[in-house]
């Protein structure tokens, strides 16, 4: 019998859908990009039924159904939690309860999803724990027959960390961090009580903190560290979140909100929290910075102690904090392992794509397909509907060819003018790949600022990311480890810092993408015009959109050009330019 396992995550923050088949991959897309709310948790019924539309499948033809969490996993360890502190264990036990109950009616909310009766839904239920399903979405994607996983995170099905061997279709869990300790839960207190308490905001506080120093380095000692035995240890003193019934999150169907993780002792450690309304203070900036380098230490610390107890030095990993691309920078610069394979959705929407992974390869022994090399698994358009969508808006446009697309595009860019990009198959995962991105000229004066200004509307101390093509890599960036999801930080060259002056952070880094032509040919070309005529061999990329998830139709794409102060638009085969007065260069 031939299987299609529809894989999903509910009920958790980053709500998604995946669906696979025996030849692999075939869709994946997060709610938030069909229902427009950030980060949304509840039942993906949007995205369900969109990447049963994408394979062309229907309800009957799915035969197996993968939810990312399991209530059994590690219950020993919850009991025994929950009988220690009565007073809150209960009441989140209970909490808990319901939200397994959601997740346990899924054939009901799929065929819902879908408008067919439940009958219809023929496929088998598959409870996959959290993290499992993290380890699953990365090993199961790698080129890497043999690998270390690891995953890091906030918390999931009552651990927040795992390490396993993996072989094969074989993953072997060696060892877990079990709830309360956990390092994602450090670094978002921390970056609460520096005011940015919202879900997801951890990336702000990594880009702030290359403007600190390393002060508060022995009171961050204090707070997390590292334990040969016990692996990723937090002194709860500082914490709150093991003494309430609130865990780390509570969510709805439309919004996921973390409770105040950190307790008030902390203020001894770092003085008053900051409120988000307040200005940012060089106390912050440091408390910013001592915070990413102790992530670092003892992230870094959990991978060499992995790898020491596998003894394979190539690494398979997943998982929230697994976003922290200036801790990758350096466990690869710095020869902690000698290849990584990262989960483009490293955080929860990727664990749709491991529990299906896992049910195909783990439960039914279904053979391997092979390395994936891209993100592209989402929505696309044709030509014809993007037109439709033109010729509504009234807006004057050109259909080109290819070639004159990428001419056009790259003479733009060449500008210093701003570019939608709006091609083929949509990312998975939370960041641009060149197919919903926004492009510019990373050396032209001021770009960074006229970026932040005219449409990202955004933190000025948020860092702009490179995108190369994979031979120009080290060129111009001290690393040769190739990074097709954008989640390792490089040192740019210091001849090139200048050049890209706009994708250059505070400290000399960026974020890079290298891009090879098999795997997106037109925007591969598109850095091969531009650099012919620029003699630069990198874009600036940041995601299309203006504070709303990346977007998904062409409406959304040409409303935000048209609302913001964007000079250009490639939609498609076609070509949309405001007059110089309306949309100006980027220098005016």
């Amino acid at each position: 019998m031939s299987r299609l396992v529809l894989g999903i995550n509910s009920a958790h923050g980053d709500a998604s859908a995946a669906l696979v088949g025996e030849n692999g991959i075939l869709a994946a897309i997060a709610e938030e990009r069909i229902n427009r709310k950030k980060h949304c948790s509840g039942f993906p019924r949007l995205a369900v039924a969109e990447v049963l539309r994408m394979a062309g499948a229907s309800a009957s033809d799915v035969t197996d159904i993968a939810v990312a969490r399991d209530p059994r996993a590690n219950l020993p360890s919850k009991l025994a939690f929950v009988a220690a502190r009565p007073l809150t264990g209960v009441p989140s036990a209970l909490k808990r309860l319901t939200v397994h109950r959601a997740v346990a009616s899924s054939n009901a909310l799929v065929a819902e999803a879908l408008g067919v009766e439940e009958d219809a839904i023929r496929a088998d239920f598959h409870r996959v724990e959290h993290h499992l399903a993290h380890v699953a979405s990365a090993f199961y994607w790698s080129p890497f027959d043999r690998a270390t996983g690891v995953t890091c995170d906030g918390a999931g099905d009552f651990a927040s960390s795992f390490v396993a061997l993996c072989e094969g279709r074989k993953i072997e869990v060696l060892r877990k961090t079990l709830w309360p300790h956990s390092l994602g839960v450090f670094y978002t207190a921390i970056c609460q009580f520096l005011g940015f308490d919202r879900f997801g905001e951890e990336y702000k506080v990594m880009g702030l903190s290359a403007y600190g120093v390393n002060r508060f380095a022995r009171e961050m000692q204090r707070v997390v560290r590292w334990d040969r035995e016990q692996g990723i240890r937090l002194d709860l003193t500082w914490f709150r979140h093991h003494r309430t019934s609130d865990g780390i999150e509570s969510a709805d169907a439309d919004d996921v909100k973390v409770p105040r993780l950190w307790d008030d002792a902390m203020v001894s450690l770092f003085g008053p929290a900051r409120r988000r309304e307040d200005a940012l203070t060089d106390r912050d900036r440091d408390l910013a910075a001592s915070l990413q380098t102790r992530f670092e230490e003892v992230y870094l610390a959990l991978v060499a102690d992995a790898v020491e107890r596998t003894g394979v030095r190539n690494v398979a990993m997943a998982g929230g904090s697994v976003l922290n691309s200036v801790g990758n920078g350096r466990m690869i610069t710095e020869r902690f392992v000698d290849r990584a394979y990262f989960q483009p959705a490293a955080s929860d929407d990727g664990t749709a794509v491991g529990a299906a992974l896992w049910v195909m390869h783990g439960i039914h022994g279904a053979p391997r397909t092979g390395e994936v090399k891209h993100a592209y698994w989402g929505t696309s358009w044709r030509d014809d509907q993007i037109e439709h969508a033109l010729r509504q808006s009234g807006l004057p446009f050109r259909k080109l060819s290819r070639d004159e697309l990428l001419g056009t595009a790259a003479g733009a860019l060449s500008q210093g003018k701003i570019v939608g990009w709006f091609q083929g198959r949509e990312e998975w995962g939370p960041r641009a790949l060149g197919n919903r991105s926004i492009l510019c000229h990373p050396g032209w004066p001021g770009m960074k600022a006229t970026l932040n200004a005219r449409i990202k509307n955004r933190e000025p101390f948020r860092p702009f990311a490179p995108v190369v093509r994979i031979e120009k890599l080290s060129t111009c960036f001290r690393g040769d480890h190739e990074v097709p999801f954008m989640i390792i930080v490089y040192k740019v060259r210091p001849e090139w810092k200048e050049k890209l002056s706009a994708i250059t952070h505070e400290d000399g880094t960026g974020r890079v993408q290298t891009v090879r032509r098999e795997e997106n040919e037109l925007y591969y070309d598109l850095l091969k015009v531009f650099e012919e005529r620029t003699g630069v061999p990198c874009l600036l990329n940041t995601s299309f959109n203006e504070n709303e998830p990346i977007v998904h139709t062409p409406e959304q794409a040409i409303d935000c050009y048209r609302r913001t102060r964007m000079d250009c638009l490639g939609i498609g085969g076609f070509w949309l330019e405001k007059p110089e007065a309306e949309g100006a260069a980027a220098g005016g």
